[in-house]
């Protein structure tokens, strides 16, 4: 009895202490926490959730397809600020509740429809047999005992001479749901840093090719060369940067990404970081 009492008592002092903090909590599903198992750094189980509709304005069809691994079960904190993340990338206007993956969808999708309704196709030359679309995924990437990181894909076309691909990842801290940015890396080591992505960017995308590889930079120094925007996502083999399209390059030179192996970033990384990397188990997606 003495045990459960303990129990019970370390859960409202840990979900108390999260309550006060900023970061922003789905009341409804805190109200459902009622073990600590919710809170330990459990595997994230998903479910596969898939949605399409389509808009036709004067014969130009526009097209939405949504294709998600929803966060289900598991460390609660963990799961609220996955969803929370999933709501901010497909637009950040979602006010329902955040464990509802279907209301979720639903409204994205009729917000990118009314999109291509009154603002996209209108612009839209009259072509014959043209259509808008854009195609969303996040996926779940990678997941060990410690952390576990997500993928998020877009690519559409919305008129013009081309369309768009983005593609950007997210890894999340198992115990407390912390969200790894470059903070993760030690200060002093960010210059160092940024030039071996810029190494393996030249050898792992443009295959040691120097010409063609200061041939799609568009910096107007070449010397200069920032780390990308979007948060390194951790991966099985490494920890991945992305560049998306007119980051660093010219748009025929896509996304240039690269994968430096934790053997060679862990000496850049602060403490929070090597405890995150240096891990024996790995679960199962």
């Amino acid at each position: 009895m003495k045990k459960s009492l303990l129990a019970v008592g370390i859960l409202c002092v840990l979900v108390v202490a999260f309550v006060t903090c900023k970061t922003k909590i789905d009341t409804h599903a805190l109200n459902t926490l009622t073990s600590l198992s919710q809170i330990a750094p459990a595997e994230i189980k998903t479910r596969p959730m898939a949605l399409a509709d389509s808009v036709t304005v004067k014969g130009v069809t526009g097209t939405v397809k949504f294709d998600l691994d929803f966060p289900e079960s598991g460390n609660f904190f963990v799961i609220n600020n996955i969803r929370e993340w999933m709501s901010e990338q497909l637009g950040g206007t979602y006010e329902g509740e955040a464990e509802n993956g279907a209301q979720m969808m639903d409204h994205y999708k009729k917000a990118t429809l009314a999109d291509f309704k009154e603002n996209i196709i209108p612009d839209m030359p009259p072509v014959p047999d043209i259509a808008c679309y854009k195609d969303i995924k996040i996926k779940k990437m990678h997941e060990t005992d410690r952390y576990v990181s997500y993928l998020y894909t877009q690519e559409g076309y919305s008129g013009g001479a081309h369309g768009w691909y983005l593609m950007q990842g997210q890894t999340f801290r198992k115990s407390d749901g912390r969200r790894i940015d470059y903070d993760i890396f030690r200060a002093e080591s960010m210059d160092e840093l940024t030039e071996l992505v810029k190494d393996n960017i030249f050898t792992q995308y443009f295959d040691a090719d120097k010409e063609q590889f200061e041939g799609a930079l568009t910096m107007e120094n070449n010397d200069f060369f920032p780390l990308p925007v979007n948060a390194p996502v951790f991966r099985e083999d490494g920890v991945e940067f992305i560049y998306q399209q007119y980051e660093i390059s010219c748009y025929a030179a896509g996304l240039p990404a690269c994968v430096i192996s934790y053997d060679l970033i862990e000496p850049f990384l602060t403490q929070a970081g090597k405890w995150l990397v240096n891990t024996g188990h790995v679960a199962e997606n």
